[in-house]
């Protein structure tokens, strides 16, 4: 552990009280998905509690843990693992664990469900998170939450709440909004990957630090301030080029799978209705598979 690091104490390292806020939060969900059942939807699925808890964990260790302490003393490069954390890879996550059923409750209020219909419109969606994380990064506005601690907070909160509805297309958690195809999906995330890359170029090949506050705090791991800038802003882009292409590859394969599928039950669908011949239908775990083989009935 660097010096500085291991003169500060436990409850600046790890923050107790958000670890209390987290296992609340993961009380209410458990507490919630109950309650979706009791009101006779679907619960989550053990995938989607495992993906809501891995959220969870994700922003523990974003402003948590000795990352955060990394991020607000001494290097860009931890700050800008932090906010990957807070505004890229948390909200998909935290997304895919809250079932349909979960929506169909809150959008009750048909309020509440016009305003998340109206911000989480793709081209809405993309222009919100992508003003918030690029003004974010103005020198003056970066270092001033740095020293100010409301403004770091609200800059977090902003960027977390912006996240969750730039994903919110890609995930598409509630039946109830409109949707968008699987290939506008995926342009959606090559969209955003672009829009994002004005911010990494400068901050990569500026040439002196931007950011005043790290030219007067202790030195870690051998870096100056402008290796810690360029680090920052690699780490930056390859950890949201990993989270956009892992979902574009999961929505390719995904698409590919319904499409098949869909060819298959066609051209089955278009056989059986030209022949004479009767399709046996084998059941297996609740799911119907039509069998490949045709049988003729005996007199």
């Amino acid at each position: 552990m660097p010096a500085p690091l291991a003169r500060m104490g436990f409850a600046a390292l790890w923050h107790p009280e958000l670890i209390t806020a987290t296992l609340v939060i993961a009380a209410l969900y458990l507490y919630a998905a109950r309650y979706v059942g009791r009101q006779g939807f679907a619960v989550p699925t053990a995938a989607q509690r495992l993906s809501f808890f891995s959220g969870l964990v994700l922003l523990y260790l974003a402003v948590g843990s000795p990352l955060d302490a990394l991020s607000d003393n001494f290097l860009f490069s931890a700050h800008m693992l932090e906010h990957l954390l807070i505004g890229i890879m948390a909200p998909p996550l935290l997304l895919l664990g809250l079932a349909d059923g979960f929506w169909r409750i809150v959008f009750r209020r048909d309020r509440i469900r016009r305003v998340v219909a109206f911000l989480t419109k793709p081209v809405l969606a993309l222009f919100l998170f992508n003003i918030a994380f690029s003004v974010y990064h103005f020198p003056y506005l970066y270092d001033l939450g740095l020293y100010n601690d409301s403004w770091h907070f609200f800059e977090h909160a902003v960027l977390f709440v912006t996240g969750l509805i730039m994903w919110w297309p890609v995930i598409a958690p509630s039946q109830q909004l409109p949707q968008i195809s699987a290939p506008a999906k995926m342009l959606y995330l090559f969209l955003d990957a672009i829009l994002m890359t004005p911010v990494f170029v400068i901050v990569l090949f500026a040439p002196k630090p931007l950011y005043t506050f790290y030219l007067h705090v202790p030195r870690l791991f051998g870096l100056t301030p402008l290796a810690d800038q360029q680090l920052g802003a690699v780490v930056m882009k390859l950890g949201a080029l990993l989270a956009y292409g892992t979902g574009a590859g999961v929505l390719f394969f995904d698409w590919i799978r319904r499409e098949a599928q869909h060819e298959r039950e066609t051209s089955l669908a278009v056989y059986s209705s030209t022949s004479t011949e009767p399709v046996r239908v084998v059941r297996q775990g609740g799911s119907e598979k039509r069998d490949s083989i045709l049988e003729r009935e005996l007199s």
